[in-house]
């Protein structure tokens, strides 16, 4: 491989000259190169399974690929991937090396993440004295990550809390044509609703439109139908109307009465949010439309449910 450098001769004025890299910079270059597609954000989990075992024979440090795997399952929240690694993540931890570090600053900061996964673990089997330990163990040793660790108590309070809820589908709605309807009207022998919350003045719900359709389209096979329901303070119909139009929408397009009897009982405090229900109106997700746990609870309904693949 040749390198091109311009450099400045007085006597000539600008040259350009060929140079040779060395073998040691074409590796160091490799190397470089091979870390920086174990953390890209795109991989699936076969490539990057597939990048780990070519890290490893290329040499690049044991504690760089396992920083990678454990990025890879905090992207894409995947807990049963982030268990599976514990082991390779408590070795981390007790032989911690600073000048081999990708992301994590030291040892208590892995330690941190281990407690978070333990958390985890503990939310799906609904140990709430296990989860509170490990969260809070998790805070202590990483409180630069406290944000994010805040993030999953709230998550974890509010399944809880919608376990235990079940959700009336009769309450009376309109569409944005102003046609009466019910949410149990809408299920008419599906498998499953999603619910997706919106409103004119969001502009992360703006920007979903396209992947709100996708998902009407993609779920309608495997029995689930998916509905927007606007929140729009005023001129909700009309508002929630002309945007159906605008998005060229053909799912239901539905507008919450204004005492917000769903938000209220489903703690819809921010939005975009998106509601999956079973036909008994048990809550099954409850949470941001581009979680990954969405597609879990989905492919619970269906097991022929799968997400989209990253781009």
């Amino acid at each position: 491989m040749k390198a091109l450098f311009c450099v400045l001769i007085i006597s000539l004025g600008h040259t350009c000259l060929l140079a040779q890299a060395t073998p040691a910079e074409e590796a160091a270059a490799g190397a470089k190169a091979l870390v920086q597609r174990l953390f890209a954000q795109d991989s699936t989990e076969e490539e990057l399974l597939a990048l780990a075992k070519e890290a490893n024979k290329a040499g690049i440090p044991r504690q760089q690929i396992i920083e990678a795997k454990l990025v890879w399952g905090l992207r894409h929240q995947d807990t049963a991937f982030l268990v599976k690694m514990l082991p390779e993540l408590q070795i981390l931890a007790s032989s911690f090396d600073p000048a081999n570090a990708a992301m994590l600053p030291n040892a208590e900061a892995a330690n941190g993440f281990i407690a978070y996964i333990k958390a985890l673990k503990a939310a799906d089997a609904k140990d709430d004295a296990s989860f509170k330990q490990n969260i809070l163990e998790a805070i202590w040793l990483n409180p630069q990550q406290a944000p994010v660790f805040l993030q999953s108590i709230e998550k974890f309070r509010r399944e809880s809390k919608m376990g235990a809820l079940v959700v009336d589908l009769k309450i009376p709605l309109n569409t944005s044509m102003g046609e009466a309807t019910t949410l149990h009207d809408q299920l008419a022998g599906k498998k499953a609703l999603l619910l997706d919350f919106w409103a004119s003045w969001c502009g992360p719900c703006m920007n979903l439109m396209p992947s709100l359709k996708k998902k009407a389209e993609k779920l309608s096979a495997n029995g689930v139908v998916v509905i927007a329901m606007n929140k729009d303070d005023e001129n909700a119909e009309s508002i929630a109307e002309r945007i159906r139009k605008e998005q060229n929408a053909t799912l239901p397009w539905l507008v919450e009465p204004a005492d917000r009897p769903y938000s209220k009982v489903l703690d819809i405090d921010s939005i975009p949010r998106m509601i999956l229900l079973s036909p008994e109106g048990k809550v099954l997700f409850n949470g941001h439309p581009e979680d990954p746990a969405l597609w879990a609870a989905l492919k619970k309904i269906d097991p022929a449910i799968a997400a989209p693949e990253a781009h």
